[in-house]
């Protein structure tokens, strides 16, 4: 008997499946929690690794949802699945990283009060049945990613209507021929990474318009709000908002005249 109580003593850090929580810095832990650690001037430190890609699992043998880690590499080499220095938390498929908000960029807009644009002018001649729009370019942004990104673009632009060569507000500007007037912005890159579309519509915003009266009413504008949202590679990119319109007759569409002109675009990594 005295062999056997020795032997329970010489080995009393032994754990069983009957063990209760655990707790360290307090004394009864969260009967929730398998483990609750209390301080009030330290913290946790994850594991610090080195990461290789999203899609890969090294340093570890494989994919173990719920696995959280600091990486501390930044490697692009695969393009589609590169990794930054952050905390990643594993899905059973691959890394996902944790973006913190300081890492949510405004790149363009985002502030209170101004006027995101200049007056533009459109002239739309008449065109016959299934004739081009007619465009014009209202505002040019470049930025840079320098990781991939969930980018939104929301916008808020103003546009007045009135007959061709005539400004806003001029004496006579009424449109009274009853014909339906087609207008929209829109966003376009004109410059951008790798396997971006140029010069393609997006985010397209739409109004059609028809006035009869024999006045035109002046004190108005007419807002378009182009939005999109889009994951994109990191790289430069330019992008152009455009003002566009058609017509079975002739006018003039006067963009940004009035003082609620906004271009918002908002990146958040997505890596």
């Amino acid at each position: 008997m005295k062999k056997i109580f020795l032997t329970i003593l010489a080995f009393p850090g032994i754990s069983s499946p009957m063990t209760a929580q655990v707790g360290i810095g307090l004394a009864s832990p969260n009967t929730n929690a398998m483990l609750e650690v209390s301080s009030t001037n330290k913290g946790i430190l994850l594991p610090r690794l080195a990461l290789t890609a999203t899609n890969n699992p090294s340093p570890l043998s494989a994919h173990v949802a719920g696995m959280t880690v600091y990486n501390t590499a930044t490697n692009t080499s695969v393009a589609a699945n590169p990794v930054y220095p952050g905390e990643y938390y594993n899905d059973g498929t691959q890394w996902q990283r944790k973006s913190a908000l300081s890492e949510k960029t405004m790149l363009s807009g985002g502030t209170i009060g101004g006027d995101a644009l200049t007056t533009t002018t459109l002239d739309v001649p008449a065109a016959t049945t299934g004739g081009s729009i007619t465009a014009t370019t209202l505002a040019t942004i470049s930025f840079t990613l320098s990781k991939p990104s969930l980018v939104e673009f929301n916008s808020n632009i103003s546009a007045i209507f009135t007959n061709s060569g005539i400004a806003p507000g001029a004496t006579g500007a009424g449109i009274t021929d009853n014909a339906v007037k087609f207008c929209n912005v829109y966003y376009s890159f004109t410059a951008a990474p790798a396997g971006i579309p140029i010069n393609n519509a997006f985010g397209i915003s739409s109004i059609s318009y028809i006035n009869s009266f024999t006045t035109f009413i002046t004190t108005g504008n007419f807002y378009l709000v182009p939005r999109s949202t889009l994951t994109l590679p990191a790289g430069n990119y330019t992008i152009t908002v455009n003002g566009a319109g058609a017509s079975g007759t002739a006018l003039r569409i006067t963009f940004g005249s009035g003082n609620r002109d906004a271009i918002n675009i908002r990146a958040t990594p997505s890596k």
